[in-house]
């Protein structure tokens, strides 16, 4: 996990690097700062030859020579170094009047380049470097719940988080200065287009939420509408980056799978569940709320089958881990890679095979997606065999954790 942290923090490290280059190679700043290179070379050439520094000084007169082009440039001017002759001290004149303009103009150009990228940020109209990061499409009264649950499942690390949505500037420094620890983006615009989403740098993200978007004076009653045209948008975009949607109405959901989503909550679909369950069975409903809320100590977690632990049973594990970590095992879950076209065609590769592979390129289309099939499978036996792709759903005060193979399946796999 920290090795993983590190190589981030590296790469945005370089990716902010080359945009400061580029800021500053279109404000000319290299320009610049070549010609004040060449005054301070020319100036201590002209003292150094002119003052006859090679016969009194030698080579190391030279660096004396550089010494005051610099400090004459700034104009600082200790006079511990003075030009002689007459050409000494008409280069001197020439140095001291060019001066001020030269580092006028690169003091300028660095502070335009801060102050225009600070009004970007401010404004939103950014364009983000960063990689694996949660792109946050759309904004409701839900907006910051999501916020908080993704910081839980991160615990330990500081995933970087990006908004993509219409709110006001105050709106928006309001929910970033709450969040001030983590460093949140922001992309102002309309996430339905592609353009903005370029912005975010949807196609290195790791994942993608659409919420039933009310910014910008958005009617929640077309939230839907928006949300199929921006999950299409992601998908065609990006078909690999796992999104997930909430949706107003269920009658919609048929739009959203047919863009080949990975998941779909529902707004009040579990209501009527829990309502029943409130009135029949008394405090269920109220422990449910309590871990999906993050308002108990103990949370959902979504963890690997240790290594050790594969092919071994689910009862063996679900003793391990409540005798060590004091922890509840809920669920299993499997994943299934879904059939690729590779796996269809013949292990040589023919004429009739880079036919096919070439038509299917030439469609533009994933025939064959890019989701896994999943699989929950909720208390299962004592008995059931644990795969080594399968993951497991527990409840526990801190997420468990085995050996070093465990953390690295995480790190890999994590959602």
């Amino acid at each position: 996990m920290r090795l993983q942290n590190s190589l981030l923090d590296i790469t945005r490290l370089i990716n902010q690097a080359r945009e400061l280059y580029n800021l500053l190679k279109n404000e000319r700043f290299f320009n610049i700062f070549g010609i004040t290179c060449l005054i301070i070379l020319y100036g201590a050439l002209a003292i150094f030859f002119s003052d006859h520094y090679y016969d009194t000084k030698g080579f190391s007169g030279f660096f004396d020579a550089i010494y005051w082009a610099i400090v004459t440039l700034t104009t600082v001017g200790y006079g511990d170094v003075v030009p002689i002759s007459k050409a000494g001290k008409i280069f001197a004149l020439m140095i001291i009047l060019s001066g001020p303009i030269l580092l006028s103009l690169v003091t300028a150009s660095i502070a335009s380049i801060f102050v225009e990228r600070k009004i970007k940020e401010g404004k939103g109209l950014e364009t983000i470097k960063d990689k694996d990061h949660i792109v946050i499409c759309g904004w409701n009264g839900n907006g910051e719940k999501v916020i908080d649950g993704i910081l839980l499942q991160s615990q330990g690390s500081h995933p970087r988080i990006v908004l993509v949505n219409e709110l006001d500037r105050d709106e928006i420094q309001s929910i970033q200065y709450k969040y001030k620890k983590y460093d949140l983006r922001f992309i102002r615009g309309n996430f339905i287009k592609e353009d903005v989403l370029a912005r975010a740098n949807l196609v290195k993200a790791r994942s993608a939420i659409v919420l039933a978007d009310i910014s910008g004076g958005h009617n929640i009653e077309n939230a839907d509408e928006r949300t199929i045209f921006g999950t299409m948008a992601i998908k065609s975009m990006a078909a690999k980056v796992r999104t997930c949607a909430e949706l107003i109405n269920k009658e919609n959901k048929e739009h959203l799978l047919r863009a080949n989503i990975d998941e779909i909550i529902v707004r009040g679909e579990s209501a009527g569940s829990l309502l029943a369950t409130t009135a029949i069975s008394p405090g269920v409903a109220d422990s449910i709320k309590l871990i999906l809320n993050n308002q108990d100590d103990n949370k959902l977690w979504r963890i690997p089958v240790p290594i050790k632990y594969s092919g071994k049973s689910y009862g063996e594990l679900a003793r391990h881990f409540r005798e060590k970590y004091e922890t509840i095992m809920l669920a299993v879950i499997k994943e299934e890679k879904v059939m690729k076209l590779e796996d269809i065609l013949s292990d040589d590769s023919s004429f009739i095979d880079e036919f096919i592979k070439r038509k299917f390129a030439e469609s533009g289309r994933d025939f064959f997606g890019s989701k896994k099939n999943i699989t929950v499978i909720i208390n299962p036996s004592d008995g059931y065999k644990l795969g080594k792709n399968d993951w497991l759903v527990v409840i526990s005060k801190e997420r468990p954790s085995e050996e070093v193979g465990f953390m690295e399946k995480f790190v890999g796999g994590a959602s």
